[in-house]
């Protein structure tokens, strides 16, 4: 029988603390959503309010606050100005594109419904009856389906993001918690490192350590694809002339937030818009996105977010079947980072039950470039070979 100590007592109170704060933490995740934006938010900038604090003249260390507060304003400046101006000066671009293309709606849809057409006509006159039984009745259980897989996809959405009161009040003191946040950032980890149970201390710090950082690169590594994506696709497909390019280049920035089909999903909506509009494009819009994913995968990728997660294409899939299902949107744009954290987490406690120091465990993680086939043990476990019948 095992007996409680304080210590082992303690450990419990913390393990279930921990619990149950996720459980609190799942059920309010609609009225925590402008915190999760918050929070990337404040991730991307923490870097420039790191280095932006060399610049504040106060040296003595009861100034610290003071340092990170002066900087994260000046960052708040820079951000929310920056962001102001651009927001005013492409409205009225967004108008306009807006304008034109409701004045052009009744053509799009009227050129649809021709092109449509005939596209039946061409399928009816050239397909045997008894094939396109088979095939209408597939397409009819693949579209019903596609559309409540959406519905549902759609209504977790919705109600994650419309939580009323909660959200409300979360988009309101969103600017003040993130200024706190990014303010006293650094003596997060150190006062829970103090908190916790003293048998713990070290791997608290060096699990805190590595969440933070695997967070911090993806995050940062995301927004730069979501932008430079979304203004090549945008302005490409400006100059060729495409109704709401301002448009379609944001939402293929925010699909850039999906891993793996994330670029695919983002090429939808300006497919459908240019096939219906004017079909003679269809081949150069095809290319801008074609062109724009080559260059995401090929050279963004590889060089911007590197082997941040190092997780195989087919598994990626998988988990965002997972997270669509189970959360929507939200689900699709966490469930990746989600997964390399606690799959982090797994191999460093595996290497500490293994009898590694929490130094050497967390040196060998693949956040500082180690490989697990490779990893130093202090007190390996003994070969096959070597033990005794």
């Amino acid at each position: 029988m095992i007996r409680m100590t304080a210590q082992r007592a303690r450990l419990a109170l913390w393990i279930g603390s921990m619990a149950f704060v996720c459980v609190i933490v799942f059920i309010a995740m609609g009225s925590l959503m402008p915190f999760a934006v918050g929070a990337i938010i404040a991730y991307a900038l923490s870097p420039v309010v790191d280095r932006l604090m060399i610049l504040v003249p106060f040296t003595k260390p009861s100034h610290e606050s003071w340092r990170r507060g002066i900087a994260v304003l000046i960052v708040f400046l820079i951000f929310f100005g920056g962001l102001t101006a651009l927001m005013l000066s492409l409205i009225p671009l967004a108008v306009e594109q807006i304008s034109h293309f409701i004045e052009q709606l009744p053509t799009i849809i009227q050129s649809a419904r021709d092109q449509s057409s005939g596209l039946m006509e061409q399928y009816r006159s050239r397909t045997p009856e008894d094939l396109q039984v088979r095939i209408d009745a597939m397409a009819g259980e693949a579209a019903r389906a596609i559309a409540a897989y959406g519905a549902y996809a759609v209504q977790q959405t919705l109600l994650t993001v419309t939580s009323t009161v909660g959200f409300i009040f979360g988009l309101a003191i969103l600017p003040f918690w993130m200024f706190y946040a990014m303010r006293d950032r650094n003596a997060v980890a150190p006062n829970l490192v103090r908190a916790a149970p003293a048998e713990v201390r070290a791997d608290v710090r060096m699990m805190l350590s590595l969440a933070d950082r695997l967070l911090g690169r993806y995050i940062r590594a995301q927004i730069i694809l979501g932008v430079v994506v979304g203004l090549a696709v945008g302005v490409l497909l400006a100059l060729l002339g495409v109704d709401l390019s301002l448009g379609l280049g944001v939402w293929a920035g925010v699909t850039e937030l999906i891993p793996i089909i994330g670029p695919w999903i983002g090429a939808i909506p300006g497919i459908i818009l240019i096939a219906a509009v004017d079909p003679s494009k269809l081949p150069l819009v095809a290319l801008v996105y074609f062109m724009v994913q080559q260059l995401e995968n090929n050279f963004l990728v590889p060089r911007i977010q590197g082997d941040a997660l190092d997780m195989h294409p087919a598994i990626v899939i998988l988990l965002l079947a997972v997270g669509g299902a189970a959360w929507g949107l939200l689900g699709l744009i966490i469930v990746i980072p989600a997964s390399a954290i606690l799959r982090e987490l797994f191999w460093y406690l595996d290497r500490r039950l293994r009898g590694q120091t929490p130094e050497v465990a967390f040196a060998s993680s693949h956040v500082n470039g180690g490989k697990r086939e490779e990893m130093p043990s202090s007190s390996p476990l003994p070969d096959a070979t070597e033990v005794s019948p």
